[in-house]
């Protein structure tokens, strides 16, 4: 059981992606990602996420990070807790969002709460000389979905 993150790219969107096989059916869900409307056939599917799959030279996607095992989030989020302390820093969008569970797929953080979630993310590497590499190397690659998002517009995906 792992925790992944991801952020598209904006090649669909922005009309860059090769030709979509049911182009007059292809819309965006909540969370940005591409779908398809109507009531597709599983083979309609197929043929959506194969063209999704190749669909630009990011394969839609401009970042791409395995955050960590179950262990490793059940870790961060005893950190993160210790480290908020009282009156301290709060950590909200990280813990209710990000490590509340280890294995959470299917969820992202929308657009509007990159930013927070930046700022908290900043907030933990300024303590850099206590983190170990482990938590260093995940709170890097959560500043640099953060800084994609912001960048291209899309939510981090989960």
């Amino acid at each position: 059981m792992a925790l992944d993150a991801f952020v598209r790219c904006t090649c669909i969107r922005d009309g860059k992606a090769k030709p979509h096989p049911f182009p007059d059916r292809l819309t965006f869900d909540g969370s940005g990602e591409p779908s398809l409307t109507g009531d597709p056939s599983e083979e309609e599917w197929d043929a959506h996420d194969q063209w999704l799959a190749d669909s630009c030279e990011h394969e839609g996607f401009i970042l791409s990070f395995f955050l960590g095992n179950i262990t490793k989030v059940g870790n961060l989020r005893s950190f993160l807790r210790a480290l908020q302390g009282k009156p301290g820093p709060r950590f909200p969008i990280l813990l209710e969002k990000v490590l509340y569970d280890g294995t959470h797929t299917g969820d992202w953080i929308p657009i509007k709460q990159s930013p927070a979630l930046l700022k908290e993310v900043n907030t933990v590497l300024h303590s850099s000389d206590i983190l170990a590499d482990s938590e260093k190397e995940f709170f890097n690659n959560m500043k640099l979905l953060c800084e994609a998002s912001i960048a291209t517009g899309n939510p981090i995906m989960f």
